[in-house]
């Protein structure tokens, strides 16, 4: 029999919609969805239908609302389109099976939430210690307790989690055709097609042609670029502006060229064909406006927020599996960094793990190939990384990096790394490890979600530079709270440089 739950179990909240960000490899969204199905292999084992029913539920929202609308969806990834489109229908057929005996269970849960809550004083909960510890009876107990809580009402019932659920199958039945902003973005006249007017190029636009090392795997492998400029949109052509003939367009011109007169146009330079003809632009040229200044006083503390408590019923659309992380992990990987500590140069590790009764556990910690700079490092041959988990069937859990010489803290790059560890699976985990900060040596950390978490996907700088403070006033980033050191848990060091 298990204990009462904190919050009563919210399927939408627990199911939401992950936006989809066209900056992350479409490949990587393709990992995502293979780490669902497989957290829900091992649900189904263990006879887990709660569990199960909510990440097939995220699997379906997953391929139908986010990796469709990614602007490389039809170019790239086909095999791995058709897989997930096949893997879509069993798991459509698997919901229906499983929806009847899940909400039986939802149902006494949320009533066994109900009663506890009346049994209070003052409807108080009783209080949870949220200290890292190392006591199983304590993490048996909170497992349970906050099971399930990415809740941001309370008192739901039955019929609420009924509708949301039908709501859900209403839209995988439906396959809404391509939008007409999706067509017009393969058109090689641009967004409007024959029948829109040129526009002039906007002086308020600075072009930033990137360097090579900027480029990531994405941007080269993307046939489409996504221009943003101030022009707000087209006016039609009975407001009495001239529309673009196909000539303009096909000459790219911005009509601020000079035009030649009859008396100046010479039949012989025609027909020499010396005529010199405007240069298209580069094909990765970005369009981007200059970044606004950010007062003083809006700038984000760097500093990390506190871990937040499992008495906290601060509405959140996030509930963590427990992460256990050996002991001895941390101070292996300083020995490993060592030579590079001494130069001053950073090192970095990808921390991998399984998944057991809703616990993950870190147990292979891999040194990947890197570049080292004395405040940043960078992974190479992501695919070895990748071979590796696959080999051993892990879950990505997040990454581990030195700072040789600062204080532990996460800087803006770090901070941007980190995001697309917690897009693969929310409980990745950041680990600095600061061996000259006597104050705080090591720190494990994460984005604040929603607040950070949507901050850093909005962030389109590189390097370091400062962030503006989320709207509600929340950290960035924070103190991990569903961490858990663990003295007896064993872990591999796979050294691939």
């Amino acid at each position: 029999m298990r204990p009462p739950l904190r919050n009563p179990i919210n399927v939408n909240a627990m199911t939401r919609k992950i936006d989809v960000d066209d900056r992350i490899p479409l490949r990587n969204y393709y990992r995502i969805a293979d780490n669902l199905l497989k957290q829900a292999n091992i649900y189904r084992e263990e006879k887990n239908i709660v569990d199960l029913y909510v990440i097939l539920l995220r699997y379906s929202s997953l391929v139908l609302d986010t990796i469709k609308f990614h602007r490389d969806y039809n170019v790239l990834c086909s095999k791995e389109r058709a897989y997930c489109k096949k893997q879509l229908l069993v798991v459509v057929a698997e919901l229906e099976s499983l929806k009847p005996d899940f909400l039986r269970q939802v149902d006494r849960l949320n009533r066994g939430h109900t009663r506890s809550e009346n049994d209070q004083p003052n409807g108080q909960l009783p209080a949870v210690n949220n200290r890292v510890t190392f006591d199983s009876r304590n993490r048996q107990y909170h497992n349970v307790q906050n099971r399930l809580s990415w809740n941001q009402h309370s008192g739901i019932t039955q019929n609420k989690q009924s509708s949301s659920i039908d709501m859900q199958f209403q839209k995988l039945s439906l396959l809404p055709p391509p939008r007409q902003e999706t067509l017009s973005r393969h058109s090689l006249l641009g967004p409007n097609g024959l029948r829109g007017q040129w526009s002039n190029p906007s002086t308020q636009t600075k072009v930033q042609y990137p360097a090579y090392t900027d480029l990531n795997s994405s941007d080269n492998l993307s046939l489409f670029q996504t221009v943003q400029t101030d022009n707000t949109g087209v006016k039609d052509s009975n407001t009495g502006v001239d529309t673009s003939t196909m000539d303009s367009v096909l000459s790219l011109d911005d009509g601020r060229w000079s035009r030649l007169t009859e008396d100046q146009f010479d039949d012989d330079l025609f027909l020499s064909g010396n005529i010199r003809q405007p240069s298209p632009p580069p094909v990765l040229a970005r369009l981007q406006p200059e970044h606004s200044h950010i007062p003083p006083s809006q700038v984000a503390d760097p500093r990390p927020g506190p871990a937040n408590s499992f008495q906290d019923d601060t509405p959140t659309s996030n509930t963590y599996h427990h992460l256990h992380i050996p002991v001895k992990m941390m101070q292996d990987f300083l020995r490993v960094a060592h030579e590079n500590t001494k130069r001053n140069l950073e090192t970095c590790g990808v921390l991998a793990g399984s998944l057991k009764n809703r616990n993950f556990q870190i147990t292979t910690l891999i040194i990947p190939k890197q570049e080292s700079t004395s405040d940043s490092c960078q992974t190479l041959n992501e695919e070895d990384i990748f071979e590796v988990q696959d080999k051993r069937s892990l879950f990505p859990l997040g990454w581990i990096h030195t700072h040789p010489s600062q204080s532990c803290f996460m800087s803006s790059v770090d901070l941007h790394t980190h995001y697309s560890y917690q897009i693969m699976l929310p409980e990745a985990i950041a680990i600095v490890m600061a061996p000259t900060d006597e104050s705080s040596p090591h720190g494990i950390f994460h984005l604040s979600d929603p607040a950070g978490v949507n901050l850093i996907r909005k962030c389109d700088q590189r390097g370091f530079h400062p962030h503006e403070e989320p709207d509600d006033g929340s950290p960035i980033y924070e103190h991990c709270s569903h961490v858990y050191l663990n003295e007896t848990l064993k872990f591999d060091v796979v050294d691939l440089r």
